[in-house]
């Protein structure tokens, strides 16, 4: 015969690893432990929230940008910064919200875009993909 402190162990340790599984499939607590969302970034499903113009900005390097990009996008990247400025300032008009984006959170190249943006020419509302190009790929594929 099983002593009952083993059976009430074994019921104990089921009801854990039920209770375990419930909270690892709850999207709830899957948001508490991934990649957590920067003041200055915006997710992907903000930024297609927002009912006013939109100007996307892709600050990865090399031919990146020519292979692929999110639709509409203009390449601004640090190396070739004072050729496509140019095309930015022609783009972009006052109360215009701008997304930065490059490959990933990993990545530094659109902070650094954003932050000369702010500094050098006052664009006020400039904000960060969170997760860059790499959030995109993942939205489009599903």
């Amino acid at each position: 015969m099983v002593p009952l402190w083993r059976s009430w162990l074994g019921i104990l340790t089921a009801a854990t690893l039920l209770a375990a599984a419930a909270l690892a499939l709850d999207p709830r607590t899957r948001a508490l432990f991934s990649d957590p969302v920067a003041p200055d970034e915006l997710t992907l499903a903000t930024a297609r929230d927002h009912r006013g113009p939109l100007l996307w900005l892709d600050a990865r390097h090399g031919d990146a940008y020519a292979r692929e990009q999110i639709p509409e996008a203009l390449p601004l990247d640090l190396d070739n910064w004072d050729t496509q400025i140019v095309d930015v300032i022609a783009r972009w008009q006052p109360g215009m919200r701008v997304l930065v984006y490059c490959d990933d959170s990993a990545c530094s190249s659109s902070r650094q875009v954003a932050s000369r943006l702010r500094k050098e020419y006052q664009f006020d509302d400039v904000w960060l993909l969170h997760g860059g190009w790499s959030a995109w790929k993942k939205a489009v594929a599903q």
